[in-house]
């Protein structure tokens, strides 16, 4: 990871992440991360409910926010939806100061001119997200960051029955995504059943006997 942000820039209170939909698995990493560390975040899925104005609801977060993070790539340069919340986004920069934008690359699609010049991230997958969040934030290591999301995680799994049925909100530990599913399996011989959870993006798994 390369170009990393200033961390003499005081800690955001409210994150406005921008991205598409094909780049969706790094930007809820991200959002997760931080949400850990206490920072409020705008992020689509969450905060547009079926029936809202996507365009109030995008002006409002921008609006919020005093950090806007862009997942940039080759999906993200072809989009309209971005390129309109970075417009918005640099005119807040520019205007009143009052914003900061971070640019969050995800491959070597030149950036935008006018945020060309802002210090960011390069990365490459999900795995250096939690980086990323300590470094926005200042708030602490990566290992120590996994950790809290890592307990968060087995505590959810807890609420549910030890990893099997299917939650709202549970997320992988190692990468955050949520692309996970429950497995279980049985000991006839001992009269013993074994559960647990695995994440199909990273491989991630954990389990025990129930």
């Amino acid at each position: 990871m390369t170009r990393a942000a200033n961390n003499s820039d005081s800690a955001p209170t409210q994150v406005f992440i921008s991205h598409n939909k094909a780049d969706k698995d790094i930007a809820r990493s991200l959002a997760l991360a931080l949400i850990d560390q206490g920072v409020g975040v705008w992020f689509d899925e969450w905060n547009l409910k079926p029936g809202d104005s996507i365009t109030e609801g995008i002006e409002g977060g921008i609006a919020a926010a005093d950090l806007v993070v862009v997942v940039w790539s080759e999906n993200a340069a072809k989009s309209k939806w971005i390129k309109a919340e970075l417009h918005a986004s640099i005119y807040r920069r520019v205007s009143d100061g009052t914003v900061r934008v971070v640019p969050l690359m995800l491959d070597d699609t030149p950036l935008p001119a006018l945020v060309a010049d802002s210090r960011g991230f390069r990365v490459h997958d999900t795995t250096e997200i939690l980086e990323v969040a300590s470094k926005i934030t200042g708030d602490s290591t990566p290992k120590e960051l996994a950790r809290r999301l890592q307990n968060r995680f087995f505590e959810m799994l807890d609420s549910i029955g030890g990893g099997v049925g299917s939650s709202d909100y549970r997320f992988c530990p190692r990468c955050g995504s949520t692309k996970l599913e429950g497995w279980q399996a049985t000991d006839d011989a001992n009269d013993r059943m074994y559960a647990g959870v695995r994440c199909k993006d990273c491989h991630w798994e954990d389990g025990g006997e129930v």
